[in-house]
């Protein structure tokens, strides 16, 4: 039994040492006399394959989806042009006198194209080991090139250097888009649920970038490979390949509503008015999109600040409304049947208690309510507010989208249980507290103080609300989704926006729009009066307390042109100090004027 055990392990043992043999001559075969011996399918040698270790790469394009403006303009994901510099070829020769003259003439030209000295351009070429897209120096993207230069560094035909386009999120400015939103690195939850495979995902934060996120992420990333060795020099002969998804349907195309001109035009209106705070919106009277939607102050979407808080998009974020709100206790007076336009008022200057009065205690006189709401009589409107319970000022608010959500949203859409791209709209207050019988309560109310807080986009649509006489429509900032190709994906319709209080009349929607034109004929519009639309509107001015000092809200809201509404504005200048020049006013008639403008640039082209 012992002689057969021994027998066995020794013949185990031969057969081990054998094997162990056979692959030391293989190993030796390989690296002695086949090393000069090329690889089948390649153009090197079994001893240059040895040496090539891995790929090193420079990501062109996230393969997030982009976002468009209305006509196509981009809002996030525009592409550039972009010199993008490799690893070096391990030089197998010297140059000659001749080739190395030409190729420093052109390393001075390609120094020239991007901003650089020689020395630096040398400086940052030498010895580099990974890809390198030429950075812009004020940011995280590379530099942008004409598609000229562009075109320029192909012809130089530097070894190592390109022009390839590159898909830039953002293009580093201050903007009033906080309803674009922006990135950030992704947690390590996000991470390890992110379908992209990149290895740094970014995922969206805010804005669009956060509500569309399920949308914009892609199935890969595209990216400029170069093939090095161990030393970190590219292979000879090696070309720079490209590498993608090969998916002709993603990244997906999401197309917003916004008019880009008029959006970039307003916020250029804005920055020379000095606005610090605040929101314009202007809506489009017939559909209720959003045209464009500035908040100020503007932010950068590559420098967010936590703590500076520019991010926030103050056109959502609901405000003291002051006097504009009195269009609201106009409508529920009116729908109550408790006065009429022509009803004559007497106005001292002082309404007598509440601690109410007019603007700086001075008497209107004799004033019929129409006149009353064009010069914004406090008298006229406490009095109406006695006459009104609580109940039915709420209701009325209700009815015309103010105190509650109204943005456009969607069940079951796009794979999605919830489509809706404005969240973190407020839905602001009328009351915090409904007390019927608190005669101050809706008094102050009544004129837009106390509790009432509404967003400059509810202002807007409010406008939207009585040119439909009196029908809700849900503001839509997102219109259509289409694939890589082009082909549509779905179009996303507006719709509207009801209140379970019911609506206003058509009747009483007339007449309001009546009386807000008289502001501006006869009453605290008045500078409006010689714009190159007629517009119709309603001034308020809402006093606030903001860290125990004294404030305003300023606001002018309405439409125009008056015969023919084409859109709404509601303007809102937030935290100035008390008595400060009327801005919000002067702001609505530029952004009129813009809008006249751009309206006869399109019909003469």
């Amino acid at each position: 039994m012992h002689k057969l055990v021994h027998k066995r392990i020794f013949w185990g043992c031969l057969l081990l040492c054998i094997m162990l043999a056979g692959l030391m001559i293989r190993l030796a075969w390989v690296q002695l006399l086949m090393k000069d011996s090329q690889v089948s399918g390649t153009r090197y040698t079994m001893a240059q394959m040895a040496e090539i270790q891995s790929e090193r790469e420079a990501v062109l394009d996230s393969g997030r989806g982009r976002l468009y403006a209305k006509n196509g303009e981009a809002l996030a994901g525009e592409t550039i042009w972009t010199a993008a510099l490799f690893p070096q070829e391990e030089q197998f020769h010297l140059h000659n006198d001749a080739g190395s003259h030409k190729e420093d003439k052109q390393l001075h030209r390609l120094a020239e194209i991007l901003g650089v000295s020689y020395s630096q351009l040398q400086s940052r070429r030498t010895g580099l080991k990974e890809p390198l897209l030429w950075p812009s120096g004020q940011g995280a993207d590379p530099l942008a090139l004409t598609l000229p230069q562009a075109r320029e560094v192909e012809k130089l035909k530097i070894e190592g250097v390109r022009a390839l386009p590159f898909a830039r999120r953002y293009n580093g400015s201050d903007t009033g888009r906080q309803w674009l939103g922006y990135l950030s690195e992704a947690s390590g939850d996000a991470l390890r649920q992110s379908p992209t495979g990149l290895r740094i995902p970014r995922t969206g934060t805010d804005g669009l970038e956060k509500t569309l996120e399920p949308l914009l992420q892609g199935v890969g990333h595209t990216e400029a490979v170069a093939q090095v060795d161990a030393r970190g020099n590219r292979i000879p002969g090696s070309p720079v390949k490209f590498k993608a998804p090969g998916n002709p349907y993603y990244p997906l195309s999401l197309y917003t509503t916004i008019d880009l001109k008029l959006q970039e035009g307003i916020e250029e209106l804005a920055a020379k008015a000095g606005v610090k705070e605040g929101a314009i919106v202007v809506l489009d009277s017939q559909s209720g999109d959003i045209a464009a939607m500035v908040s100020l102050p503007f932010y950068n979407p590559q420098q967010i600040s936590p703590q500076g808080g520019e991010w926030n998009n103050h056109a959502l974020q609901a405000a003291a409304p002051g006097s504009i709100f009195k269009i609201v206790t106009a409508a529920a007076a009116l729908e109550a049947g408790v006065t009429t336009p022509d009803e004559p008022f007497f106005c001292t200057g002082q309404y007598g208690k509440y601690g109410l009065s007019c603007l700086h205690g001075k008497g209107h006189g004799a004033l019929t309510m129409e006149q009353g709401f064009a010069v914004s009589c406090n008298t006229v409107f406490a009095t109406l507010a006695e006459r009104l319970s609580g109940v039915k000022l709420q209701a009325a608010a209700l009815a015309l989208g103010l105190g509650r959500d109204i943005g456009w949203q969607a069940e079951n859409t796009l794979g999605l249980p919830l489509l809706r791209p404005l969240a973190g709209e407020q839905p602001g207050t009328i009351f915090t507290t409904l007390l019927p019988d608190d005669g101050g309560a809706r008094v102050q109310t009544a004129i837009g103080q106390r509790d009432v807080r509404i967003t400059p986009l509810q202002a807007a649509n409010l406008v939207v609300t009585l040119l439909h006489g009196g029908e809700v429509r849900a503001p839509r900032i997102l219109q259509r989704v289409a694939f890589a190709n082009g082909q549509t994906l779905q179009k996303l319709p507006g719709h509207l926006a009801p209140a379970p209080e019911g609506r206003i009349s058509a009747a009483t929607a007339r007449v309001l729009l009546g009386m807000m034109r008289s502001v501006v004929t006869e009453g605290t519009g008045r500078m409006l009066a010689h714009s190159a639309w007629p517009v119709a509107g309603k001034s308020g001015t809402a006093q606030t307390l903001v860290k125990g000092k004294a404030r305003n809200n300023q606001w002018f809201i309405g439409y125009g042109p008056v015969d023919h509404p084409r859109y709404a504005v509601s303007v809102a200048v937030e935290n100035v100090a008390p008595g400060s020049p009327q801005a919000a006013t002067r702001l609505f008639g530029q952004v009129f004027e813009l809008l006249s403008e751009l309206e006869s640039g399109r019909a003469g082209a």
